[in-house]
């Protein structure tokens, strides 16, 4: 059956975008990899820069409305958060929210002195961006910093990039039914189910190599692919609430095919958070 003009037009289109993710993985994979690998302060800064353009993307969300964050106070509480995280110094990233949450009410207090509701807004979506970005990707330095921490990290890597993945190509090849089409309508049902078993299949061969599968280690391979899921869908919904199309920050375009940083990583915040609670409550990492 020959195919329409707009169809032809598509399919070069999505070769296109398809080189770029490929492309853009090409050079991202291995630099993460050896920054999850090698730990220290690599890990640090690759961490910290994902961290601080990704708050900025969620603030840039809210631009043009009362209630967008300050990257002012946000960045350098990011940046905080997750140093204290690797120097293990809770108290640390606590006295830092609480000066950072001091720092923005003044701030926006000074800007809008007649407007107390609009300070307290934009004070919480400023800890809201912390919150969201920061912790999530300082409790995967955490995880590095248990016994065998390299490989947990990299299984939560794993868990996250089978998941996107085999979600992508399951979606491409075999999608029909709408998963969530008021939030993202390109997400199928068929997708997620390969998204699903990409991530925990990759996942359970990583864990059978190093001889930690087991029942416990089976739970969280099985939740964690759930888990970068709902992560995909939390942000598609925050993009559909305030009608933004990407997260990006304009001219800075350092994942060519992937959106914007806060794009690739939606899926990754849940998944560290979820398994750095899992690691807590099972003992699994030691």
């Amino acid at each position: 059956m020959p195919t329409s003009p707009g169809e032809q037009l598509e399919q070069p289109r999505m070769l296109s975008n398809l080189t770029l993710r490929l492309l853009t993985a090409a050079v991202a994979l291995p630099v993460a990899i050896a920054a999850a690998y090698l730990d220290g302060w690599l890990m640090v800064v690759v961490v910290t820069a994902v961290a601080a353009i990704g708050v900025v993307e969620f603030y840039i969300l809210e631009q043009g409305r009362q209630v967008q964050g300050s990257s002012l106070v946000g960045v350098p509480l990011v940046v905080a958060v997750i140093v204290c995280f690797y120097l293990k110094r809770d108290d640390l990233w606590l006295g830092a929210l609480a000066a950072g949450a001091c720092v923005t009410l003044l701030l926006e207090t000074v800007r809008h002195p007649k407007q107390v509701r609009r300070s307290l807004f934009q004070l919480g979506t400023t800890l809201a961006g912390v919150l969201y970005v920061a912790f999530p990707l300082a409790f995967l330095i955490r995880i590095r910093g248990f016994s065998e921490g390299w490989m947990w990290s990299l299984l939560v890597l794993i868990i996250t990039w089978g998941t996107d993945t085999g979600a992508y190509f399951g979606g491409r090849l075999w999608g029909k039914t709408k998963l969530a089409p008021r939030l993202s309508p390109k997400k199928t049902v068929e997708g997620a189910v390969a998204g699903w078993g990409v991530g925990s299949c990759l996942a359970a061969v990583w864990l059978l190599m190093y001889d930690r599968l087991s029942v416990t280690s089976l739970a969280l391979i099985l939740i964690g692919p759930l888990m970068a899921m709902i992560g995909d869908l939390a942000e598609s919904a925050m993009k559909r609430f305030f009608q933004v199309k990407d997260s990006h920050i304009t001219g800075l375009d350092i994942l060519p095919g992937h959106g914007g940083v806060l794009d690739r990583i939606d899926s990754l915040l849940f998944v560290s958070t979820f398994s750095y609670l899992y690691f807590l409550l099972t003992g699994l990492a030691g």
